[in-house]
């Protein structure tokens, strides 16, 4: 059987750090773990969600932030910052979690039980 884990990935020392990567910019595509994300700053918190659009694929570099939703510049489907939740799809997002050493991400993964 499979069970669900998250790999944390440390993506800045602190939260300048992370505001550096944002280029005073609100949205600013990065790559984390190997997978193209988009790292957001709305409402005095930080998102990171794929840079990909369930939708049809597309990125999501140039879209904006609406209400807590980030609206993909394409199709202009809002999907919430929050759960990914939008549009009958569903965009992947990834939690951040602050710790005395600094910003990490999470990443789900499958593993056997057991390992």
């Amino acid at each position: 059987m499979f069970s669900t884990k998250i790999k944390w990935v440390k993506i800045a020392e602190n939260q300048e750090g992370l505001r550096q990567q944002l280029h005073s910019k609100n949205c600013q595509p990065i790559v984390v773990n190997n997978i193209g994300c988009l790292l957001i700053w709305h409402k005095e918190a930080f998102y990171l969600v794929k840079n990909k659009c369930p939708h049809q694929g597309i990125k999501l570099t140039g879209a904006h932030c609406e209400d807590g939703f980030i609206v993909c510049p394409w199709h202009r489907y809002g999907f919430d910052l929050k759960t990914g939740r939008g549009a009958g799809l569903y965009l992947e997002n990834y939690p951040i979690e602050e710790r005395e050493d600094g910003f990490y991400a999470g990443f789900e993964y499958f593993s056997w039980f057991g390992e």
